[in-house]
């Protein structure tokens, strides 16, 4: 009999896991100690026991929830359990923990010879590609779930954007040596290998400075200095201008001062030129400026981490790397105002897509016929402070089922990215709110950075059209499945997709994970039949307005005419551990926010009251200075802020809620009016869990007055 269990950081066999993935690394890849623990932390390791307790082998996985999949780091059994259906076993049981999710994917070189195994346990091979070693191929095997179709195909349409990491000279040695020095393995270096590990391969790609030609122009031998220089040339180079340089520059000379390092001039050059291109992640092994790694963070927002740490902290990493923003986001005063003639002309050297063959004067043209069509077209600009541009987006209203979105550009501000998410979210939240079932973009002229964002928000496809389905729907799922199979002949070229989603509907085997999932996709739709968890969380005036209550953050502005945005889609927020049980660990499910009176009466108006819905993306529980590494990305907490959650006390541990795509209430539900629907007297002192139905009745008020 073999028994399958989750292992954590504390258990008495994350050694012998340590053990026995060192003995075949050859094939396994390379992954640290400290790696291991951080899997084991997150319970990722599945290990296989005997009736007496021996360890047989193990599984190590992460989750790829960017694309709703898993994916195999690594599988290896004892050699003297090998033949037993051991892997099937591991196999079998990490299906059966993580079946919200599309499947299982894994990489595998050709040259191993284990392709049988991996067609016996099930896996399909997709392709095959080059791998980190010079000469060898590497197999893409994936093992489907028989997710519903039509979310298989959404989740195919969005891009699998890698994560943009850049290398020293010394690791781009390290990796040169070990891929083509003939010296033993022993000799060659064990810091960087890391970065070619099989698995990580399809989600980074390395990055190198122009300082590196530098670098091996020192090399005497002619064979060996163009033989180096072929292979940076296989690399992405960085690129910069003068004036991103010299601001950089003048920064880092003076945080080396500070600091009374010894950095040599090319190192220096290296440094800045990193800094200057704007990919957020460096890595090094330079001891010196890794002592900067905070201050790095805290001054550039720029995480500088060794590959060993990278590796152990891949998974939160990636998860940050749509906040390309090297400066705090939260509530930002902005002016959003209607485009006016005047103006068109300055705007055409700000937001033409000059990557494209769009011309300006096209661009003039276009803008100046929809300001002209004021019956029928809405053109809005975003600007700072300072009254730079920052966004502009054209809405078209003739067609009374959809919001179409005719022109969408952002400008090289560094907000613009940020901005432009908040458009979109808004976009959809404004047709929904309309009566549309449908947000649509037909601008020809899509910049690249604004086609990454619309793919994190799940348009489909179809014509050379980008559509987004948004139903303002709170239903069950078979009132919902009507709804959609009515909507096939109001807009026929999305028929499929209204099929499908009616058909998954209709099915019994869909968990809370699939419908949380659907629910994003036609969002703001709410599906109230199924066991989805929904909590009332209370949350002082203060922390609401910085995070998403754009309304309370406005009463701080004493009539000032800017407005202030919200700009996160994402946000956290930390509390002490104590909840009821349902809010656990890893749980996800839908957030009421009950905004208190706070300790400051007098500053804020129409407190006491549930005044927006949220996403409920995550619960995790860790110390202060963990949680703030995890999620600084997301700003406004500072770690001094994180602390007081936790009294000052730096190893206690506290809960971080992360959430997303707040809606806020057009009639906030207050305390009186929620007791009443609960039947209770809470007064929401802590967070409450809430079945269905109550949210149901909560969310109508608050949305429709209802």
């Amino acid at each position: 009999m073999v028994r399958i269990k989750a292992i954590n950081e504390t258990s008495p066999y994350l050694p012998e896991v340590n053990k026995l993935g060192d003995a075949n690394k050859a094939t396994l890849g390379f992954f640290y100690k400290g790696a291991f623990e951080e899997k084991a932390r997150n319970k990722q390791i599945l290990v296989a026991l005997s009736d007496s307790g021996e360890f047989m082998g193990y599984l190590m996985y992460r989750n790829v929830k960017s694309h709703n999949r898993i994916s195999i780091i690594h599988l290896c059994i004892k050699n003297n359990y090998r033949g037993q259906g051991i892997a099937k076993q591991l196999l079998n049981y990490l299906k059966s923990i993580t079946s919200q999710y599309r499947g299982i994917e894994l990489r595998c070189r050709r040259d191993y010879g284990i392709d049988n195994m991996w067609l016996k346990l099930g896996f399909c091979a997709v392709y095959d590609k080059k791998a980190k070693t010079k000469g060898k191929l590497l197999t893409y095997w994936w093992l489907d779930y028989g997710y519903p179709n039509l979310l298989s195909l959404i989740n195919d349409q969005k891009s699998e954007s890698k994560l943009s990491i850049i290398i020293d000279y010394s690791i781009f040695q390290e990796i040169y040596l070990y891929n083509h020095s003939s010296k033993p393995q022993e000799e060659k270096s064990k810091d960087s290998k890391v970065l070619l590990a099989d698995w990580l391969e399809p989600n980074i790609e390395m990055w190198v400075s122009k300082e590196i030609l530098n670098k091996i122009n020192q090399i005497n031998d002619y064979q060996k200095r163009q033989s180096i220089r072929n292979i940076f040339s296989q690399l992405s180079c960085i690129n910069y201008t003068d004036q991103q340089y010299q601001r950089f520059l003048i920064s880092i000379k003076s945080l080396i001062q500070e600091n009374n390092l010894l950095i040599d001039e090319s190192y220096l050059r290296h440094i800045v030129q990193s800094l200057a291109s704007g990919i957020n992640i460096i890595l090094t092994n330079n001891v010196d400026i890794l002592k900067l790694s905070d201050q790095f963070y805290e001054e550039f927002k720029v995480i500088l981490i060794s590959p060993n740490d990278f590796i152990k902290r891949f998974d939160d990493i990636e998860q940050q790397k749509n906040y390309h923003s090297r400066f705090f986001t939260g509530i930002h005063s902005l002016k959003q105002l209607p485009i006016n003639l005047e103006e068109v002309n300055k705007l055409r050297h700000d937001l033409v897509n000059s990557c494209s063959e769009e011309e300006q004067q096209y661009f003039l043209e276009n803008l100046r016929n929809f300001i002209f069509k004021k019956d029928t077209h809405e053109c809005l600009i975003i600007k700072d402070e300072d009254n730079e541009a920052i966004a502009l987006i054209v809405y078209n209203r003739s067609k009374k089922d959809q919001l179409e979105i005719t022109m969408i550009r952002i400008s090289e501000h560094y907000l613009a990215e940020t901005v432009a998410r908040h458009l979109l979210f808004t976009s959809i939240s404004l047709s929904a709110q309309e009566g549309r079932q449908l947000t649509k973009i037909t601008d020809k002229y899509l910049q690249y950075e604004i086609i990454n964002i619309i793919q994190e928000d799940y348009f489909i496809e179809t014509n050379n059209e980008l559509s987004k389905l948004n139903l303002y729907l709170i239903d069950t799922k078979k009132n919902i499945a009507d709804k959609l199979n009515k909507l096939e002949k109001k807009i026929p070229e999305l028929t499929f997709f209204f099929q499908s989603f009616s058909e998954n509907l209709r099915k019994n085997n869909l968990n809370a994970e699939n419908i949380l999932l659907i629910e994003r996709y036609l969002f703001p739709l709410k599906i109230i039949d199924h066991d989805i968890k929904n909590f009332i969380i209370p949350i002082e005036p203060k922390w609401a307005a910085d995070l998403f209550d754009q309304k309370l953050a406005e009463q701080t502005l004493f009539g000032f005419s800017q407005i202030k945005l919200a700009l996160n889609r994402e946000a956290v927020y930390y509390k002490s551990k104590r909840s009821p049980k349902q809010l656990a660990l890893g749980i996800s499910g839908r957030i009421l926010w009950y905004v208190s009176s706070g300790s400051n009466r007098k500053k804020f108006c129409h407190v006491g009251r549930i005044r927006a819905c949220s996403r409920l993306d995550e619960v995790i529980i860790d110390t202060p200075k963990e949680l703030h590494r995890k999620y600084r990305h997301l700003g406004i907490y500072e770690l001094s802020n994180i602390l007081e959650v936790a009294k000052n006390d730096e190893q206690t541990e506290i809960m971080a809620i992360k959430f997303s795509d707040t809606e806020l209430f057009e009639y906030p539900v207050s305390l009186k009016e929620a007791q009443e629907i609960l039947k209770n007297k809470t007064t929401f002192i802590s967070p409450t869990y809430i079945n269905n139905e109550k949210f149901a009745i909560i969310y109508k008020q608050g949305m429709k007055g209802q």
